[in-house]
């Protein structure tokens, strides 16, 4: 093996579940390491940007009910890593903050990791259980080993690295996990000539169309110096569109956008989720398995929102704290 880590914990996965998994184990002095396959933190919480133009096309703001998540938000607050975007929903009469991250959304996931121990563009790809330590092997010959494995990762990812572990979850999980499903989802994102129409905040949330769910303009939003729309489809849009070529994509959006505003593309790019809304997740917020020191986490677990999976990662590390 050309590359081996020993930790007290293992999180296999940097979204904001497992960032904040690890965030508490920290706290409470455990030596934690972090993987994760993509090239960056945060998961769907991501920010993007070409031609001058930035947009947030993944997780567009979130909300705090949790004390123990707003415990975390005061403290991004104040460091001024994260402000309020809007309080009221346009068309709604909700009155909550949403909060996002004025140097885009991935600024905040990238601010939580600064202290954390974390390796990104590894991918596990196989666990193995001793009597001592979790054995987890990754694609470019790298190995780590722990006392403790947590897993954040989507569910059908979590399934498939069990099926070749030498042990098994509980009956009642591996079939819970097996039942989770995600919809799909596509990002499209026009840098535009001229600003938007869109009123303030920046944003609309349609119900009822057939293939847009979600709009917003990133300039008013605060994050990007040009005009710039996230464009986020609906589950049945992007399951029909999922692998036509993306200038296809972004012509049939640009009609359907038509109707609902006179804008000008500049230039634009396409972004797709596979994993974009859990169906169906598993009603525990973490699961602890503490015959084989195992945890899952995520939105498998905690549901689709940044809020979910936050408080499923602090849950999991909870329940890790309890077994010392």
């Amino acid at each position: 093996m050309s590359l081996k880590k020993q930790s007290d914990v293992l999180v296999i996965g940097a979204g904001i579940a497992g960032l904040m998994c690890a965030t508490r184990l920290r706290e409470n002095g455990a030596d934690v390491q972090l993987i994760d396959k993509g090239r960056n933190y945060g998961g769907r919480m991501s920010t993007r940007s070409f031609d001058g133009a930035i947009f947030d096309h993944g997780a567009q703001f979130f909300t705090v009910r949790e004390s123990s998540f707003q415990h975390y938000v005061d403290q991004w607050a104040a460091a001024g890593v994260i402000d309020i975007w809007f309080e009221t929903m346009p068309g709604r009469e909700s009155h909550h903050p949403r909060w996002y991250a004025p140097n885009g959304m991935n600024s905040l996931p990238r601010h939580v990791a600064q202290p954390l121990a974390v390796d990104l563009s590894t991918t596990a790809i196989q666990i193995t259980r001793t009597q001592q330590e979790w054995i987890v092997r990754c694609e470019k010959d790298s190995e780590y080993r722990a006392k403790h494995l947590v897993l954040t990762t989507p569910s059908p990812q979590t399934v498939a690295l069990f099926e070749s572990c030498n042990e098994t979850l509980p009956s009642h999980i591996h079939e819970s996990l097996q039942k989770v499903a995600y919809d799909k989802g596509l990002a499209i994102l026009l840098k535009l000539s001229t600003p938007s129409p869109l009123p303030a905040p920046g944003c609309m949330q349609l119900q009822e169309h057939p293939s847009i769910a979600w709009i917003a303009d990133n300039q008013i939003k605060g994050i990007s110096p040009l005009p710039a729309l996230t464009v986020h489809t609906t589950a049945a849009f992007a399951t029909e569109m999922w692998e036509e070529p993306n200038e296809n994509k972004i012509a049939l959006v640009a009609d359907e956008l038509t109707p609902l505003m006179p804008i000008s593309i500049e230039s634009a790019q396409a972004h797709r989720w596979g994993y974009t809304m859990p169906v169906n997740p598993m009603s525990e917020g973490a699961f602890t398995c503490p015959t084989l020191n195992v945890t899952l986490a995520g939105d498998a677990l905690g549901g689709p929102k940044v809020e979910g999976s936050a408080c499923s990662g602090l849950t999991a590390a909870e329940q890790i704290v309890a077994l010392a």
